[in-house]
């Protein structure tokens, strides 16, 4: 691994690169959950930080015609219209658009208005995911979440008039005190919105957070792996029955609707990552951006670029990440094309494990397709670990 030093975009940045990811890290406020690069009341840094990200896509990613553009955070739609509107329009105009597919932004309910979605649709979005978590107050407030539980209908309401149809909802699970009934209502909560796509995640109490500092000082229960199971069981057969297929460990969406960016990420594919605290990775060279927002856009108005570390990623790292990724897909992983990717075959690398795998009815092998069995997609983090 080395520090980032030169201009790493300088010769490919013209490169046809399938996905780009922009993050923006600006939230109303911090979820007490939440280990994502995000901050809150940060409001007067929002307009510099835009341009900067504007000012590495010109240097790093200008023309790269990709297939899926990601806006993530925080939370893009927290940024005042003007903002949002010259951020995204921007963006997709650096970046290039004759190949786009999909155009995705992340919002909170209760952070859309009509002129934002307005400024969403002529900026070319084509999808928007919502971060719902759950429909009752009480476990909104568990979460620290400050939207109401009406206020997601509102958005949808205000997305589909706006002319954006493509929507996802996503939902957390087993949070501390919400039993099965209460998750089957959250469920039934989504269902009702006829989206074309539901992501469900169970709760993790991640190092840092102040969910992972309470539950350690017995403020809140610790993590129980039947319950989350019967959670997950419980979503899975809710949202199948209604039509949404999973797709992924937590993910599912109605024929042809899953989210094409994300399934780039899970195939192991190439992307830009620009922003603050943004990985990306192309031909084998992969990178991180600094995470502060105003050091971010403080080296890329200097610099053209804010890396804080990038590496070369060998052979054997390249497909334990396939396997890791791909075999939380329902599909799986093409072991033949994993070979040709990366010079090394898991039948041979691996030969124990997937044995093992597959004789505890984790896995199948099918000529060259490795894929998880339903009850293997209860189990990808113990998958992941065997081919450590």
């Amino acid at each position: 691994m080395t520090s980032g030093v030169g201009t790493p975009g300088v010769g490919t940045r013209t490169a046809h690169v399938p996905h780009v990811y922009a993050h923006f890290p600006f939230c109303a406020q911090k979820c007490p959950y939440c280990d994502f690069n995000s901050h809150a009341r940060r409001e007067g840094e929002m307009d510099g930080y835009a341009e900067a990200l504007l000012a590495e896509a010109q240097a790093r990613a200008e023309g790269c015609q990709p297939r899926t553009i990601f806006v993530g955070g925080g939370t893009p739609t927290h940024a005042e219209t003007p903002t949002l509107a010259r951020y995204l329009g921007g963006l997709r105009r650096i970046v290039g658009d004759r190949n786009l597919e999909e155009f995705t932004v992340e919002a909170n309910p209760g952070s859309l208005t009509a002129e934002k979605v307005a400024a969403l649709a002529d900026a070319g979005v084509t999808r928007v995911s919502l971060g719902t978590q759950s429909f009752a107050a009480a476990t909104l407030k568990t979460l620290g979440r400050w939207h109401a539980p009406q206020d997601t209908r509102r958005s949808v309401d205000l997305l589909r008039a706006g002319g954006i149809e493509r929507l996802s909802v996503d939902l957390i699970l087993a949070v501390p005190g919400q039993t099965l009934e209460d998750q089957e209502q959250d469920v039934e909560g989504a269902l009702a919105l006829a989206t074309e796509h539901v992501s469900a995640y169970v709760l993790t109490y991640e190092e840092g957070t102040p969910f992972t500092r309470w539950m350690r000082e017995g403020r809140l229960p610790a993590p129980d792996d039947d319950r989350e199971s019967a959670h997950q069981r419980l979503v899975r057969e809710r949202l199948t029955a209604a039509g949404l297929a999973p797709y992924e460990v937590s993910n599912y969406a109605r024929a042809g609707a899953q989210s094409r960016h994300n399934l780039g990420y899970w195939r192991n594919a190439s992307w830009w990552g620009l922003g603050a605290g943004a990985h990306g990775h192309l031909d084998g060279r992969r990178w991180k951006n600094v995470s502060d927002p105003a050091a971010y856009a403080r080296a890329v108005l200097a610099a053209g670029h804010a890396e804080e570390w990038n590496e070369r990623v060998d052979a054997r790292t390249r497909l334990f990440e396939t396997l890791m990724m791909g075999l939380r897909l329902v599909e799986g992983v093409d072991l033949d094309v994993a070979a040709a990717v990366t010079g090394l075959d898991a039948r041979v690398e691996h030969a124990e494990a997937i044995a093992r795998l597959v004789r505890d009815g984790l896995l199948t092998l099918a000529g060259a397709r490795l894929a998880p069995t339903l009850k293997g997609l209860d189990f990808s983090s113990y998958i992941a670990r065997a081919f450590l």
